[in-house]
């Protein structure tokens, strides 16, 4: 073949594919695509839609409380300083936030020298409008299969608060004060130690955290003590169920499971404590209180411990701890010449301490062995009373000269 007719083979044009194939190249490719976009689509709606519900302000729940029917009330300062709370009739508690109460209570301990009362306030008005979000967007879930939530629209909302808390906004319990409890540090006892700062809360303080944002949501939640431990309670009239948020994620357990945990206690101690039962605003203020007095005391600041602990006291007089607590602070106070007085029993009070008892114990034997010393030199002492004749016989004297004879 001669090098011309080779170079006019080589520009002959490669001949066209049929349009089937073709077609059936782009399909092989499209298809594919398409799948993964429709499958996103399908996710999208199942999980992150803000799907319409039928469950409606006018249709009730199961348990009477009609959807997004809750009064979410405008809180606003009351009080600027502890003294000006605690000077505010008790009936005017029920105006004043949990939140701004807890956070008063804190002021001047250690670990809230910057403590900023409105900004901490402004943050927890920005969670709340977080949570009524998330629980208003997948509010068909509890419409839907209320069974997965024990049949409760508090327990639903309460999980929904409890879950943006943790996984958004970082509450979580102090790993530190599992084994190592420290009343030192105000961070551990009020929500401060949560809100904009990574040292996390206690029992004492999560459940105060928890309330005060649903509070802001209207929502009927009270704070609840029993032995060692507080919890709080979503509290109303059909629709009643304890709430336990110190772990990850939410439980609710019955009031029987509190007298077993944290600590046993019998039904008597509960009743005579006042545990298990709903506190009202200025039970709450008082167990603030008390969380200040443990403070102070422990940072050797007794004086103010004990006119706090006697202020808790006077707002919480059916609850024995606080009188108890105010007389321990104050027996530390009194100069040590006043034991010499002798042993005071004070009233029967089923204390958190379990060396209570034995302190106890110690004391009224100090006492004892004190009034079993030798009088002092120079202290006059009360005569004693004349010995009465028992009718046990005499010993025999003889007669003296000049006096009659004995009988």
């Amino acid at each position: 073949m001669s090098k011309k007719k080779r170079k006019s083979r080589a520009r002959k044009p490669a001949p066209k594919p049929p349009e089937a194939s073709r077609a059936k190249k782009a399909l092989n490719i499209a298809l594919p695509v398409l799948t993964v976009v429709v499958l996103a689509l399908v996710a999208y709606l199942v999980f992150f839609s803000n799907k319409p519900s039928t469950y409606t302000p006018s249709s009730p729940s199961p348990h009477g409380i009609a959807a997004s029917s809750f009064d979410a009330p405008k809180f606003t300062r009351k009080a600027q300083t502890l003294n000006d709370l605690l000077d505010l009739p008790v009936e005017q508690l029920a105006d004043v936030g949990i939140a701004e109460m807890n956070l008063l209570c804190a002021v001047g301990l250690p670990g809230a020298e910057k403590l900023n009362i409105d900004q901490r306030l402004a943050t927890l008005d920005r969670w709340a409008a977080r949570v009524k979000h998330e629980t208003d967007r997948h509010l068909y879930r509890f419409v839907q299969n209320p069974g997965n939530y024990e049949n409760s629209e508090g327990y639903f909302r309460m999980l929904m608060l409890v879950t943006v808390l943790q996984q958004d906004f970082g509450v979580h319990y102090n790993k530190q004060r599992i084994r190592d409890v420290d009343f030192r540090r105000s961070q551990d006892l009020f929500i401060h130690g949560m809100i904009g700062d990574d040292n996390g809360g206690t029992c004492v303080s999560m459940p105060a955290i928890y309330t005060a944002v649903a509070r802001r949501l209207g929502y009927p939640v009270k704070l609840v003590l029993t032995k060692s431990h507080t919890f709080c309670r979503w509290d109303a009239p059909n629709d009643r169920i304890n709430i336990e948020g110190t772990n990850q994620g939410m439980n609710s357990f019955s009031d029987e499971y509190y007298l077993t945990w944290p600590d046993k206690v019998s039904e008597a101690e509960a009743k005579h404590n006042r545990y298990l039962i709903s506190l009202t605003p200025a039970e709450e203020l008082a167990s603030f209180l008390a969380s200040r007095g443990h403070c102070l005391i422990d940072n050797g600041r007794t004086k103010e411990a004990f006119n706090t602990y006697a202020a808790a006291n006077r707002l919480a007089p059916k609850h024995p701890a606080y009188l108890a607590w105010a007389r321990d602070a104050q027996r530390r106070l009194l100069p040590p010449t006043f034991a010499r007085q002798g042993f005071r029993e004070p009233p029967m009070v089923y204390r958190n301490d379990p060396m209570a008892d034995i302190e106890r114990i110690n004391a009224i034997n100090r006492a004892n062995m004190r009034r079993m010393q030798p009088p002092m030199p120079g202290v006059l002492q009360p005569p004693m009373p004349p010995r009465q004749n028992l009718g046990l016989p005499q010993p025999y004297q003889p007669p003296v000269p000049g006096q009659p004879p004995r009988p």
